[in-house]
């Protein structure tokens, strides 16, 4: 079944979008008592995602990602190949090889970006150069493994994902979340939580599907077993 190769992979992803939130911490900001009302301190995460060069440890967060994309390319190539389905990953394991090395180039060559007003072109940039490459190249894998696995339900989950991580990595997190009438002040980030939220809630998104497809990828001769190894435990105690 499916869901029972694809859980590893979503549980794979939320777990290293976890693990990384510590590196993605700012400090506090907050908002002065001008009697004018304008916050003294700036925001500084106003496009999504900033790249690990305006954060604290910048040499940190490159690595720790540039090692877990390739653990996540051997986690997800050894899960299919002890599957025996290795080449449905195949195309999933290319792009996440292609995006991880072509934003990886982009950004050693300091390129300097498209030289047109188009919104599409200019997302592309914020997408390379935002710290959005996890998300990115999470969401095409996720995509591609779904359409491998031939299940609808995946690939609606997949598309879902892809639409989040898109928001979360070219909009601020707190203007999202003031958009959908939450409690929060856009201009102050008392905790320094901005960043970490444009990857918390993917990662939450991703062990939360994870668990559900695992569940659900249970096959029903697991399932006997389990109940038929109970009845004798129940019957001796009796």
């Amino acid at each position: 079944m499916a869901a029972r190769r694809y859980w590893f992979v979503l549980v794979l992803f939320g777990v290293l979008l976890a693990l990384s939130l510590p590196l993605y911490r700012l400090p506090g900001t907050r908002c002065g008592r001008a009697a004018d009302g304008i916050c003294a301190v700036p925001i500084r995460a106003t496009g999504g995602i900033l790249g690990p060069e305006a954060l604290d440890r910048p040499g940190w967060l490159a690595a720790y990602w540039a090692v877990a994309l390739l653990l996540a390319l051997w986690l997800t190539a050894r899960r299919y190949r002890r599957a025996g389905r290795l080449r449905r990953a195949l195309p999933a394991l290319f792009v996440m090889v292609l995006l991880g090395g072509a934003a990886t180039a982009l950004t050693l060559t300091h390129w300097h970006g498209f030289r047109s007003p188009s919104a599409v072109l200019g997302s592309a940039q914020l997408l390379i150069f935002n710290g959005a490459t996890p998300l990115l190249v999470s969401a095409a894998a996720l995509i591609l493994l779904a359409a491998a696995e031939r299940s609808s339900w995946l690939l609606l989950f997949a598309f879902g994902y892809a639409a989040l991580a898109y928001a979360l990595a070219t909009y601020d997190a707190f203007h999202l979340l003031e958009l959908v009438r939450l409690p929060v002040d856009e201009s102050a980030d008392r905790w320094g939580v901005r960043q970490c939220l444009a990857l918390a809630v993917p990662a939450g998104l991703l062990l939360v599907a994870g668990v559900v497809a695992a569940v659900a990828g249970r096959s029903p001769r697991q399932v006997g077993r389990h109940a038929r190894g109970a009845v004798p435990a129940v019957a001796r105690r009796g």
